[in-house]
Formats: C-alpha cells, structure tokens, sequence
C-alpha cells in the first residue's frame, strides 16, 4: 500500500470512531467519561479535520506537481523542436556570414539541438524510470532495476541489456530514439549546406583574338599584290616561325590574347578554329637523291652520298653542321628560289603581266610551281644531337613530307593563361594543286574571299611552305641549336648528359611535334605589324564568362521537416509510456527515485532471499538478480496493516497495487 493509500485507511478509522463517539452522546444524553478514549478522540475532533483538509491538500499539490515536470519538459522540446524548423526555414537564401543573436547559423543549430536533446533524454529517462515499476508491479526478474535504470543513461544501457539478455519493445525504442540523438546533429548538415550559383556571360568583355583559318591579311604577300608567286612562305612576319621553333626548343608557351572579367572564375570559347600542320618521315639511303643550291641561290639534283663526301663537308671553310635539309627531289622547279625568280608572262601590247592586265587569265606555266612539300634530312646516325660529322657513311638519311588539317577547338581560362582544352574535330586539309593552289585565276581576293575552303588551303600550303624554309634557310638558328637546347630539357636522367649517352635521347620527330604545335598556334594568334604602323589587325571570337556568386545557405525543406517530426517522435513516445506507467500504477511518480527504491519494504520472504545481497559486489548481484523473480504489491501484515512491498512473484499475502 502507498503512502497515501495509509493515511487514507487511517481517516477512515478516525471518522467511524469520531461517528461512534456522536452517536453514543446522543443516545445516552450523559457526559462522556473524560477518561474514555473515544471522548478523547471526539475533543482532539478540531485537529483531525485540520489534519484532513492537510492530507487534501497535499494530495493536490502531489498532483500538480505530478503534471508540471513532464508538461514543463513537453513544451520546452517543443518550442525548440519547431525553433529548429524556422531555424532552418528562415537560413535558406542566406549568406554564411548572417547571425542570428550573435550566432552563425550552424552555431545557433548546433545549440538548439543541443538544448532540445537534453530536455528529450530527460523524458525518456523519466518513461523508462516509470516503466520500470510497471514492470516490478506485473512481475519480472529483479535484474531489471539494474537494466532499466542504465537504460535511463542513453546509450550506455545497451551493454546492460545486452549483459541481462532483456529485451523489450519499450527499451529497443528507446535506445533507437536515443541513437537518432546522437546523430541528428551531424545529419543536420547534410540539411543546410553551402551553395554556390554559377551562371555564365558572354559580352564585348570576353573576346579571343586570333586569325580565322580563312583570314590571309598579314601572312603572305599574296593578298596585297594578287600574284601567286608571292605565295612563298611567311613572307610577312616571318618571325612566326622562327619564335615558335625558339619556344619549342626552350620548353615556353606564347601567350594567347584574350580578355576575360576580372570577377569571373573562368572564360570559355568554343568553336575556335586554326589549321594545324603535321610531320611523316621515312628513312631513305645515301644513294638517294636531293636538291643543293650550288653557287647559293641555283637548284641542282645530288646523289646524297657524293654530295656529303668529308671534302665537300668542310670545303673552303664553310663547313656544314648537322642535321643539315635539302629540299627533296620532288620539289626541283618550285624551290623558295624558284618562286622567287618566278616571272609572270607578259600581255601582248601592254608590255604588263598579264596578271595585271587581267585577273581572271589563265596562267598555265604557273602550275608547274606548286606541289607537296617535302624535304631530306641529313644527320649524324650515331648521335643526333652531333653537329659533325665526316662523310656519308657516318650519317643517317630521312625524307619527310607536311599533312594540314582544320581543326575545331575549344579553350579555357587556366590559372590566369588560356589554353587549349581539347580538339573537338579535325578535319584533314587536301590540297587541290590544279584547282586552286596552282591556279592563279583562284588566288586572286574575290575569289578567295567567296570560297573560304580556297582561303584555307592557301594558309595552310603558307605555313608549310614556311616551315621547310625554317629548315632549310634558318635566318638566325640553326636546327643544332634549337635540339641542343631542347633535349636539355626533354632529358630525364642526369647520368645521360654527364656521361653524354644518347642511348634514350627524343628523336627529331619528337622535337617537331612541339615545334609545329608552337606554330600552328602562333599562325593563328600572333599579331602582325603593317608596313605604316603597328596594330593588332586580328578579328576575335566571343566566348563565355563563368561567374560564381557569393555563397549562401541551402536548405533542403523536405529534409528539414522530416526532421523535426523525427524529434517529435520521441516526445510523444514518452508522453505515452509516462501517461501509461502512471495509470498503472496508481497515479504514484517514483520514476528513477532511489528514496522512493528505498522506502519500498521487502516482505519477510524477499528479505530472507536477498539478505546475503547486501555483501556482494554489484556484479555478482546482478547475475543472482537475473534468477530471482519478483512484484511490487501491497502487502497485508498479520495485524492487518497494509503497505507497498517488494516481494517474491507467487507470495499470497502480496496483492497487486490497484490502476487509478
């Protein structure tokens, strides 16, 4: 019986003596004996029922505190739970430095789950501590006070539950509720992220200057003069070559010109056209012929061996250096000389060209001009990189030849340089000799300028033809000084050039694959300088600026509110294991109170069974608690008096504690 269950029995008793001592006045009409304890009892009647109305009003205090822990505890997880909601609702769209009382948004978060996760333990201790009783009420193992009272701690309950082997479906939830605590702070950051808008632009800011593969200003002197034989190479800015064979050799890149918004992340253009130039090579042998200029500027077929004899090699100190080019015998006639000494016929009458005369006229000696581009190489075969050599038999012989294609491209913004990202077509270049190339009538402006494909080709044929004049003719280096310095910087092993082994030295195609990259770019992105001024005469492509803005937050709405129902979910799990414990056991809050554990007395039978308890560890008690199974009840003594008791399940004069 409870505490209040006793005071209630002895009112009971007061009121029947109190109703005994009225009725015995009333019927004798005499005085009570002042001795009599039932006229003691009625004198002392004034402080019996100050003594009851005591007893009421404790009551009702004992209920309103009964209510204002958990309701207080119901509101606060509340009001923070839907706090957290708005939290997240209001931070959506802000930037990362906004606050909020003073707090980053993470912060404040971070605090209210904090706060809120306390206040949600605190429930669920209080459920399992009143769940406890319930269980002791309808009989269990007396190890379940150990087991539920770790359960009220968090997650430390489980080595109990799992030491008891108990399990029930009020603690599996409520070590669930209490994992889902645990990580419902880190899995709030996957709700509120940081976001960054890109978005691109493109405007007069961002712009690409560069020739267009059909543009010939500025390359050739075949635009300004209409004459074919000007079709001979660079013969405008010729430094093209030179610079790019230079960059190739030192291992530096040309700088694109471009312009891109100082606030943007990156710039893009796409569709960026230019013709590129490619290098095959076979090996012939010294029996093979080539094209030497004999008294300097006079084209002559030699037999390579007879040509490269040690005499000939060093003769009258004009000494010869490896690699050494000779235009291939295939190019006799339409040699850089050749065309230079080109003369157009004449117009009978006008004593003028007849190019002059008449653009749309026919030249057909002018055919004979054009052709492939090819070339031999000489060098030393025992080491490349060998300026000398003394004859023939020491040498090796190539003869190599030019493939264009039309590429389509795309460049980006890399650390402040633009580069070629990637290739998106290439599209090969056939040269028409007999259509175009070799047809002055297709050179002239007007007709290159209503055909781009013709324009094109003619770039193309320019660029090769000036590439074999970097070989052949070097103004300034020679190829020995371009590989020397390049295979210093291709070399990858130390011991190689200390000990000067050639063993894995790069091969001469390799060095040109980097010269001719080099000048394919710079063909179409160097600037040329006009005879009157200097001026940057490139046309330019327009391409995109890529912006990112300031972040913000991101919140994921669906998120954020399955959350916080996730929140509530123990809230009101709780509520209804409290409410439930409470009503069955009698309205009485014991919870985890060790008094109230206590006070509850053991009947004589229990206190028999358990006496030996008190001399062990808590260890070893557990493991007896898990065979002893007992009940809280009220418990009849042999004088009749009634008190709540724990005793063993089956006792006959331990009754079950009554629900409210």
């Amino acid at each position: 019986m409870s505490t209040q269950e006793e005071e209630k029995h002895d009112q009971n008793n007061i009121m029947k003596n109190e109703d005994t001592v009225l009725k015995t006045t009333v019927a004798s009409h005499e005085k009570p004996n002042p001795n009599d304890s039932v006229y003691q009892m009625y004198e002392n009647f004034p402080a019996i029922q100050q003594q009851q109305l005591k007893l009421q009003q404790q009551e009702q205090s004992s209920k309103i505190s009964l209510l204002a822990k958990p309701l207080f505890n119901i509101i606060v997880s509340a009001f923070f739970t839907i706090a957290l909601l708005l939290v997240f609702l209001h931070a959506d769209g802000k930037s990362l430095d906004y606050s909020i009382i003073g707090l980053k948004i993470p912060s404040l978060i971070s605090l209210i789950l904090n706060v809120n996760g306390l206040f949600i333990t605190s429930g669920l201790s209080t459920a399992i501590g009143e769940y406890k009783w319930v269980r002791l009420k309808n009989g269990s193992k007396l190890s379940i006070v150990d087991i539920y009272d770790s359960c009220t701690k968090g997650l430390s309950g489980l080595a109990a539950i799992a030491k008891g082997l108990h399990f029930d479906h009020i603690l599996v939830l409520a070590l669930i509720f209490h994992a889902g605590l645990v990580a419902v702070s880190p899995l709030s950051q996957e709700i509120l992220v940081p976001y960054i808008k890109n978005y691109t632009m493109s405007g007069i800011d961002t712009r690409f200057f560069y020739f267009k593969p059909y543009d010939i200003n500025g390359r050739s002197g075949l635009q300004q003069t209409g004459m074919p034989p000007k079709m001979n190479g660079l013969t405008n800015n010729a430094y093209i070559t030179t610079s790019s064979f230079a960059q190739a050799a030192t291992g530096s890149r040309s700088a694109p010109l471009y312009t891109c918004p100082s606030k943007a992340t990156q710039c893009e253009f796409k569709n960026v056209s230019f013709i590129s130039t490619a290098m095959t090579c076979t090996n012939i042998g010294e029996n093979d012929t080539a094209i030497a200029n004999r008294g300097g500027t006079i084209p002559t077929i030699v037999v390579l061996k007879e040509y490269f004899t040690n005499l000939n090699i060093s003769y009258a100190g004009k000494t010869k250096y490896f690699p050494m080019f000779l235009y291939a015998p295939e190019m006799f006639g339409r040699t850089y000389y050749d065309l230079l000494n080109y003369t157009a016929p004449i117009m009978p009458g006008l004593n003028i060209t007849s190019i002059f005369a008449d653009k749309y006229i026919y030249d057909p000696q002018y055919r004979p001009y054009v052709g492939d581009q090819r070339f031999i190489m000489a060098y030393n075969k025992a080491n490349l990189y060998s300026r000398i050599a003394n004859n023939y038999t020491e040498m090796g012989f190539k003869k190599c030849s030019f493939t264009s294609s039309l590429n389509t491209s795309t460049w980006r913004t890399v650390n402040g340089t633009l580069e070629k990202m990637n290739n998106d077509t290439s599209v090969p270049i056939v040269m028409d000799y007999d259509r175009v190339l070799g047809n002055n009538t297709a050179l002239h402006s007007d007709a290159l300028t209503d055909h781009p494909n013709w324009a094109i080709m003619v770039n193309a044929y320019i660029m090769q033809q000036s590439l074999l004049i970097e070989l052949i003719t070097s103004k300034y280096y020679g190829i020995y000084d371009y590989l020397g310095a390049w295979r210093q910087d291709r070399i990858t092993s130390i011991s190689d050039i200390l000990n000067n082994n050639h063993t894995n030295d790069p091969t001469f195609e390799d060095f040109m694959k980097d010269a001719l990259r080099a000048f394919d770019y710079a063909y179409f992105q160097a600037p040329f300088v006009t005879r009157n001024y200097g001026d940057l005469n490139t046309q330019y492509n327009g391409g995109e600026a890529f912006f990112s803005s300031d972040p913000i937050y991101r919140v994921k709405q669906e998120a954020s509110y399955l959350l916080s129902l996730c929140l509530f979910l123990p809230i009101i799990w709780w509520v209804l294991v409290w409410a439930s414990s409470m009503r069955q056991m009698g309205g009485v809050a014991r919870g985890s109170s060790q008094v109230a554990l206590l006070a509850t007395r053991l009947t004589p039978l229990a206190e028999d069974r358990l006496r030996h308890f008190s001399r062990l560890d808590s260890g070893r008690a557990f493991d007896l608690a898990k065979d002893i199974r007992v009940r809280v009840g009220t418990f009849v003594r042999d004088n009749q008096e009634q008190h709540v008791a724990l005793g063993l399940e089956g006792e006959d004069r331990l009754h079950p504690l009554k629900n409210i």
